[in-house]
């Protein structure tokens, strides 16, 4: 793992307690990747991070010799993830977690992050259907060191939101993304992907939640499970990420920008979108009509109208194709505005992306529907074999 670290006087307070990481902690900071796309980050950015994300807590760093930061931050990240790991072969053993501590008391010593005479106390916690939860304590401070019971499940469409290559990525990107004085989640620090480690802070009900919690949907984390969210809540802060959903502003930049104007202002999507359609040429057109075809489930009818009529008209074939596969961001009432407009276009890729949609066009599809008649009329053997699926 790469770390960068310049002259003592060349940097803040903030910058020596928290020195900056290159790769995978980038990536999962700005965007929220769906699991096997972490999968594949991990293993593109294996031989810089080695499946190390966040940033080690600053009280630790602060007590490490400045010099030798660098190096020792590296064997921190290294050792801890491997001694946490061997706990996963005996969950609840005390003998297991005593000669964790000490190991752990030996290399925080080594760190200078420990003195002489103090040590480190682990203690198993608890445990649920995707890890085990052991309680950190050095000197006055206290961590919730959760170790996944697979670092890759077998089934990852069934565990897709949970496990180790879901909840420590999307916790590192709620971490950089939410204000800290509205932060309703728990505090996260750092995990290993590569040994099925993360670490945050022990709630222990004294860190209360604040008053006005960041609405999470802006930057595109919903609470799917919402009772799994709710029963795993202390004081109002939510302790365990499983359960939430990744939707599609959080992948994109340009979207979560768009998401958050039209929150404020339901208005405000058609006003950018007025301003878009002048800047053919600008490389940020095509995102922002796609961003403003996301969105307009949230808008008012008429103003959801006023974006789509804008929106066709601008639409080339990539976009019109984008436009036929992804109805559902469309209100229900305005899908046949889209259907009539890109079937006069006489596209063999809309029409099928269409016909692959019919579900959303129609959900009580028959034989005189208006949309297979008109799909009919194309005389296309392709599309009338898709048709047929839905008879």
């Amino acid at each position: 793992m790469e770390i960068k670290n310049s002259s003592y006087q060349s940097q803040s307070y903030a910058q020596i307690c928290k020195p900056s990481f290159k790769g995978l902690t980038s990536k999962l900071s700005k965007t929220a990747y769906e699991k096997n796309d972490v999968i594949k980050l991990y293993e593109q950015y294996k031989e810089k991070s080695h499946g190390k994300i966040g940033r080690l807590p600053a009280q630790w760093i602060y007590c490490i010799p400045f010099h030798k930061r660098p190096e020792i931050i590296k064997k921190i990240f290294k050792d801890f993830g491997v001694i946490f790991s061997d706990l996963r072969k005996n969950t609840n053993s005390k003998t297991a977690q005593i000669i964790a501590g000490k190991k752990i008391t030996e290399l925080f010593q080594k760190a200078k992050i420990l003195k002489r005479g103090q040590s480190s106390n682990i203690k198993y916690i608890d445990s649920g259907k995707y890890g085990d939860i052991y309680k950190l304590s050095l000197k006055n401070e206290h961590y919730a060191v959760k170790v996944f019971h697979n670092i890759i499940e077998e089934d990852n469409i069934l565990n897709e939101l949970h496990g180790n290559f879901f909840e420590q990525p999307v916790a590192q990107f709620i971490k950089s993304k939410i204000p800290k004085r509205k932060n309703n989640w728990f505090k996260f620090y750092f995990g290993d992907l590569e040994n099925g480690i993360m670490v945050s802070q022990f709630e222990q009900g004294d860190n209360k939640s604040p008053q006005k919690p960041f609405n999470i949907a802006k930057i595109g984390i919903y609470p799917n499970i919402l009772e799994h969210c709710i029963n795993n809540t202390i004081n109002g802060r939510v302790i365990d990420i499983g359960g939430v959903e990744i939707l599609e502003q959080a992948k994109n930049k340009t979207l979560r920008f768009i998401y958050k104007k039209a929150i404020k202002d339901p208005y405000a999507p058609q006003q950018i979108l007025e301003e878009t359609v002048k800047w053919k040429n600008s490389p940020i057109y095509k995102n922002r009509l796609e961003s403003i075809y996301c969105i307009l489930q949230i808008l008012p009818e008429k103003n959801a109208k006023k974006c789509l009529d804008l929106l066709l008209p601008a639409s080339d074939k990539e976009l019109s194709l984008y436009m036929a596969t992804n109805m559902h961001f469309v209100p229900l009432n305005l899908r046949k505005n889209i259907f009539q407009y890109l079937y006069q276009k006489n596209d063999l890729d809309i029409d099928r992306a269409m016909a692959e949609n019919l579900d959303l066009l129609d959900s009580s599809i028959s034989e005189d529907s208006h949309y297979i008649k008109e799909l009919k009329k194309l005389n296309c053997k392709e599309i009338d074999e898709i048709i047929q699926k839905f008879l």
